[in-house]
């Protein structure tokens, strides 16, 4: 995209070590929400520099860790970080690199699942965002100063919302600069681009949105001798079509007209694919059929093992009539699959984690039974 762009791979999406190896040549840096995601960023062998730290309930522990590691950007996201960030700054005689995220006063409509624009526990509210900024000057012994962070939602398929929210998110940098007289270096511009996966056909037109930023992208940069670094990080956006969930057919029955399989796979491997993770609208992943891909297709609802009637990894889906033993592939399912699951939920093994790179097949993770978390 050019302008300063970089992009950073969210590792809540998918924190597998061989994945995130993988895409180290590829990803400008890493997003991470904690010590844990920290030390994977480590073992994957980034540089911390590249690495931008957020979430709201960081720890003094965890706070003190990231600053120890060098980690490239904290965000800051209430008044009760940026004390922390200081006294450990202060302690350690090593400066924070520090970001304020901002909750933003404008709604932006354009995305599924809002988390800016309305009282929310991430960021600093735009409007103390003048008073906190005269904290973070007062402060500049024990901290460096890198800029604003602003994530407005997730999966917009809209390429005006996502621009109307960048365009928003780089106006508060140029007051905040205003009023402030620090310098906004980097602009983390959160991401929240749409993917579905698979029944809806909706598709973000990612040249598109290229086009219609540029604009606004270049305009920023402008009049300055040094250039700015503007941050997009994704999630599921770029590990969606990473992998697959494979699961096989149990048991089969008809409750008043339809047709069910019972499967040995469900929400506690992968929560999002039984549309019970961050989905205001239930929508089926796309199922292959693996073992018998050919067979007659018919009209079913797969359904995982547990006594829940959420329990659902297709519901009236399309798909060749498997038999029993049959393995079925839920696709598209790279993010917020094994990471947002409740693994532990129903005693089963966890799965196991293949990971393809280069025609080579490694295991990712291997699966483990209930009983190695006692």
């Amino acid at each position: 995209m050019g302008h300063g762009v970089q992009v950073f791979c969210a590792v809540k999406a998918n924190p597998n070590l061989e994945l995130l190896r993988a895409v180290r040549e590829e990803a400008d840096g890493l997003d991470i929400s904690s010590a844990g995601e920290l030390e994977q960023a480590r073992l994957a062998g980034y540089d911390m520099a590249k690495v931008s730290f957020a979430g709201p309930a960081k720890t003094h522990d965890e706070l003190t860790k990231a600053v120890q590691a060098g980690v490239g950007c904290i965000s800051i996201e209430s008044p009760h970080e940026l004390t922390a960030c200081v006294e450990i700054g202060r302690r350690l005689g090593k400066k924070s690199n520090i970001a304020l995220r901002v909750n933003p006063k404008l709604l932006n409509r354009a995305f599924g699942l809002k988390m800016g624009g309305k009282a929310v526990q991430f960021g600093i509210d735009e409007e103390a965002l003048a008073e906190v900024g005269g904290v973070v000057r007062a402060a500049l012994d024990h901290l460096n100063f890198v800029g604003l962070h602003v994530y407005a939602g997730s999966q917009c398929f809209d390429v005006a919302g996502i621009v109307e929210g960048v365009e928003s998110t780089l106006q508060i940098a140029r007051e905040f600069e205003a009023q402030s007289g620090l310098a906004c270096e980097t602009v983390n511009l959160g991401g929240g681009f749409g993917v579905a996966h698979g029944e809806s056909g909706r598709e973000l037109d990612i040249e598109a949105l290229a086009a219609a930023l540029a604009p606004a992208l270049r305009t920023f940069q402008e009049g300055r001798t040094r250039r700015r670094t503007v941050v997009f990080e994704l999630g599921r956006y770029l590990t969606t079509n990473a992998g697959i969930y494979v699961f096989r057919v149990i048991s089969s029955k008809s409750s008043r007209g339809k047709s069910f399989f019972i499967v040995d796979g469900g929400l506690h491997h992968h929560l999002a694919a039984a549309g019970t993770f961050g989905a205001a609208i239930r929508s089926n992943f796309a199922l292959c059929n693996l073992t018998r891909p050919d067979a007659p297709r018919t009209l079913c609802s797969i359904a995982g093992p547990s006594c829940n009637p959420t329990d659902l990894l297709g519901v009236d889906v399309q798909l060749a009539r498997p038999e029993h033993g049959d393995l079925v592939a839920v696709l598209q399912a790279g993010g917020y699959g094994f990471t947002a699951s409740p693994l532990l939920f129903l005693g089963r093994p966890t799965p196991a984690e293949l990971v393809r790179e280069g025609g080579e097949i490694v295991l990712g993770r291997r699966a483990r039974p209930a009983s190695d978390f006692n």
